[in-house]
C-alpha cells in the first residue's frame, strides 16, 4: 500500500524549452513518469524523502517526475539524457 506521493522537479526552465528527437527530429512531447520505492529498499538512496519540514515520508512512497517522449518512433528520454545529446 503506497503511504505517500512525492513530486519531483526536474530543471523547471530547461524542460521548458522545445526539444527534438535526436533520431527522427520530431518535436519531444513531456510524459508523466512514476515509480513506487520503499523507504527501506537498496534503490531508496537514490530518492528523497524528505518533506522539507523535518519530516520524511516511510514506507511505499510514489515518486512522480516528467520525462520526454518522441510522439513518432516513441524514443523516451530522461532529462540528463537529453541535456548530454544536446551538450548543455
Amino acid at each position: 500500500m503506497i503511504s505517500g506521493k512525492k513530486r519531483v522537479y526536474n530543471d523547471i526552465f530547461y524542460m521548458l524549452k522545445p526539444h527534438f528527437c535526436p533520431d527522427c527530429h520530431c518535436r519531444l512531447k513531456k510524459v508523466k513518469v512514476s515509480r513506487v520505492v520503499n523507504s527501506n529498499s537498496p534503490e531508496a538512496k537514490n530518492f528523497d524523502f524528505g518533506l522539507g519540514t523535518g519530516n520524511y515520508l516511510v514506507g511505499d512512497v510514489e515518486f512522480v517526475w516528467k520525462e520526454f517522449e518522441c510522439p513518432s518512433c516513441k524514443k523516451h528520454l530522461t532529462v540528463n539524457e537529453m541535456k548530454k545529446m544536446e551538450a548543455v
